[in-house]
């Protein structure tokens, strides 16, 4: 059975969790309960729960602090959340820590927490390499996977047809789609290929926890590239007449619970109402068009599609590589970016292009003895998160950047990017420091700059200034240039005292002013 411990610092919640179901049936247990998150820390060492529900706001420490804390120490252990609606902008903060679900105290009742439950069970599952728990095989399965193959295939056998039409999904039938972009690279956040995957599993639970409301019979389809960033319904037996005005409404309720929870806005796409199998086609056709004109960026009736021809530049990619010719694979990349620039193609076409270039790289990478600096992979990871043109753009700068960083480092010709950062920041210790201006320095891209750093140095871009600036605080103090810690912060970039002595602690251990009593000491 799974031991679960509850952390809250209102005792009738506790005690409303502990009799809100049956924990049997649920095969669980409660190992414990704690009324703040030093107590729960405490129980989580000695009784080893698989799942700790916890409130966000506790004293001592708060439920963040502890998700954060555990997310290092304990990483198998998996965390729900308990929030309320005024302390829901905090949840998008726990996205960085793995929490399984977020539930609202308004709305905790049995039928929801079993649901949580059994979705932080399979997440533990999973982070315990036992597997996964396998779904059912009903009629909404096999329609979905018929559905999916129209979109992927662009075919659907008459069998299929037959099928759908008879079990009554293609009544007044239409395709809806949520399209979001993800955030990008920042001085203080480098988002990995985990924390992009995480934010669209909570994504998905958004909007599968809203979209019951909404229809009665929908199911989830693939997207026509299979990409994470959009999620494609197929929802039937709807009324024509009203369709507009739900769909509206569908959209602001799943922008306003993405915007309080991920902090990503987004955007439904949707095709006409349609009936009888006749329509599949004509509806899988309107939903390609109107992805294609989210991921351009254009009106669907000015976009002229054409196909992008950029395959004789990979294997003159491979040989520059091969042969360490950097202005050859800048002149490569210069084509590739060009045709992404100005081509209206779409997604799919850009997707196989990626496929293509990761061949290249890895060919021209192995020949030069370059795969144990970094692969292939790792280059042109971010791309199955791409939903639009001018983040397609960026995925290839970035991939230059890195191509291009490799090379120089192994001919020998000007510093790493790394190198130029450091020099950057310690040149720059007494200004504010910007991720983009320490990426222009190195002739990088932000994005490349920060994921670079961190692989070469072991810390974040952000850490490393911090620590610099804090041991440029540590000798102020100790030459006694300044008479207050606040000047000092000040001067240092520091956009306020509180962060100072924040960041302050962390490096040196002590805050500002217990140091200075150990300087006065001493």
């Amino acid at each position: 059975m799974y031991r679960i411990l509850v952390a809250d610092d209102e005792p009738i919640i506790l005690s409303g969790i502990k009799h809100l179901i049956d924990w049997k049936k649920a095969d669980a247990e409660i190992a414990g309960t704690a009324s703040n998150g030093a107590e729960a820390y405490r129980m989580i060492k000695s009784e080893h729960p698989d799942i700790v529900i916890t409130d966000i706001r506790m004293p001592v420490m708060d439920g963040l602090a502890l998700a954060g804390k555990c997310s290092e120490e304990f990483p198998d252990v998996v965390f729900i959340v308990l929030t309320s609606l005024a302390e829901f902008s905090l949840a998008k903060e726990a996205i960085r820590y793995g929490i399984s679900d977020y539930l609202l105290k308004t709305e905790l009742d049995g039928d929801t927490l079993l649901r949580a439950l059994a979705k932080a069970e399979e997440e533990s599952r999973r982070r315990k390499g036992e597997g996964e728990a396998s779904g059912s095989d009903g009629s909404d399965d096999k329609a979905s996977s018929m559905i999916s193959n129209l979109l992927i295939m662009r075919d659907i056998s008459q069998r299929a047809r037959m099928f759908l039409s008879e079990e009554g999904y293609l009544d007044d039938f239409a395709f809806i789609a949520f399209a979001f972009s993800f955030p990008s690279a920042s001085l203080e956040k480098q988002w990995t290929s985990d924390d992009y995957k995480r934010l669209h599993d909570w994504e998905k639970d958004i909007i599968e926890k809203i979209m019951p409301s909404f229809f009665s019979s929908y199911f989830p389809v693939i997207p026509v590239a299979g990409k994470a960033g959009t999620l494609i319904y197929f929802v039937s037996r709807l009324s024509p007449d009203t369709w507009q005005a739900v769909s509206s409404r569908l959209r602001n309720k799943v922008a306003e619970a993405s915007l309080m929870v991920t902090g990503i806005k987004p955007e439904l796409l949707r095709t006409d109402v349609m009936s009888g199998r006749d329509s599949l086609r004509n509806a899988r056709n309107e939903m390609e068009r109107a992805l294609t004109a989210f991921y351009l960026d254009k009106d669907e009736d000015k976009i002229k599609p054409a196909a992008l021809e950029v395959d004789s530049v990979f294997p003159r990619l491979e040989n520059a590589i091969a042969a360490k010719e950097i202005v050859s694979c800048r002149a490569c990349f210069s084509i590739i970016e060009e045709a992404v620039a100005t081509v209206d193609h779409n997604l799919s076409q850009f997707v196989f292009m990626a496929t293509a270039l990761r061949s290249a790289l890895s060919s021209g990478m192995a020949a030069i003895g370059l795969r144990n600096d970094i692969s292939a992979e790792d280059m042109v990871e971010s791309v199955d998160f791409i939903t639009k043109r001018s983040e397609a753009i960026s995925f290839i700068i970035d991939t230059e950047d890195s191509v291009v960083s490799l090379l120089s480092s192994r001919s020998g010709a000007g510093g790493s990017v790394a190198d130029k950062a450091r020099e950057y920041v310690l040149q720059h210790i007494m200004d504010r420091i910007s991720l983009s201006d320490v990426a222009s320095y190195a002739c990088v891209s932000p994005s490349y700059m920060s994921k670079s750093f961190k692989r070469v140095m072991g810390v974040s871009l952000v850490d490393y200034i911090n620590s610099m600036k804090i041991e440029k605080a540590k000798e102020m103090l100790q030459e006694g240039k300044e008479d207050r810690i606040q000047d000092i912060a000040l001067s240092l970039g520091f956009s306020n005292i509180y962060y100072f002595s924040k960041v302050f602690r962390k490096v040196v251990g002590m805050p500002p002013t217990e140091y200075l009593r150990t300087l006065s000491r001493q």
